[in-house]
């Protein structure tokens, strides 16, 4: 990655919810921003939800991207961004 460039990869995801009785696909965003130091670089990562295939109601899901899973909390209608 160049000196103050940000990258962002895009991948399938699933969000399940109610004990797995309720699966959604959605695709995510990996954000990586580089942010460079007079000494050292700062890297922050975060993942997005950009879209579902239906709009799911508010409550608790689990995210399986790539194999990991992240507990989300979809609240008035909008999805968290997550650091990792």
């Amino acid at each position: 990655m160049k000196r103050g460039t940000d990258k962002t990869d895009v991948f399938p995801g699933t969000l399940r919810g109610a004990g797995d009785a309720v699966q959604y696909k959605c695709t995510v965003s990996l954000v990586t921003r580089l942010t460079p130091g007079t000494s050292a670089n700062a890297v922050s990562t975060s993942l997005r939800i950009d879209c579902a295939d239906q709009s799911p109601p508010d409550g608790i899901y689990r995210l399986d991207v790539r194999g990991r899973i992240f507990k989300v909390r979809r609240d008035s209608g909008k999805w968290p961004i997550l650091r990792i």
